[in-house]
């Protein structure tokens, strides 16, 4: 038999095989949260008999996202919605579910992909960006704001956060 088919364990978490769903960005959140988009996304992947799915690059704050429409785990109202899709995709599934927690620094305020994916001023709809350094991303764009010492805690404790309300999500 294959290995791919064969069972992993990662700590506690026993898997059936070794079939991991990678985190597929989907620009599909609203202000954050999760949607019905979601719900299906989810729920058809967690059907397909893979070992593990993982969710989607989650920004731990709003200024965090890469575009306006990547999901958030930073509200009460996010993890609500999150918690809803994911209620809905366990009762038919039993497939362990993961998360990518992510910011996306200099990166961040852009347009989605199928939009041409440029940096989106905030006069645009976009939003500042913020990043270790005041390097753009691009260098006919806005630089990011340069975080501080403090700033670097605010993400960090956003990121710890962020963990805790996918912990309250379960596995």
């Amino acid at each position: 038999m294959s290995a791919l088919f064969s069972p992993l364990s990662i700590g506690k978490l026993q898997l059936p095989n070794r079939i991991v769903i990678a985190p597929m960005c989907q620009y599909s959140a609203e202000a954050g949260c999760a949607s019905d988009w979601h719900l299906i996304h989810l729920g058809q992947l967690a059907q397909s008999g893979a070992g593990l799915l993982i969710i989607e690059a989650t920004a731990v704050v709003p200024e965090g996202r890469i575009t306006a429409g990547d999901l958030g785990l930073y509200s009460d109202e996010a993890e609500a919605a999150l918690g809803r899709v994911l209620t809905a995709v366990r009762r038919y599934s039993a497939m362990p579910i993961g998360i990518q927690l992510g910011h996306a620094g200099r990166k961040a305020s852009s347009q989605s992909p199928w939009d041409g994916g440029a940096l989106l001023a905030p006069e645009e709809g976009g939003w500042q960006t913020v990043a270790p350094s005041a390097i753009p991303h691009a260098p006919d764009e806005l630089p990011p704001v340069a975080l501080d010492e403090a700033g670097l805690d605010r993400v960090r404790d956003a990121f710890v956060d962020a963990a805790r309300r996918a912990a309250r999500l379960g596995p």
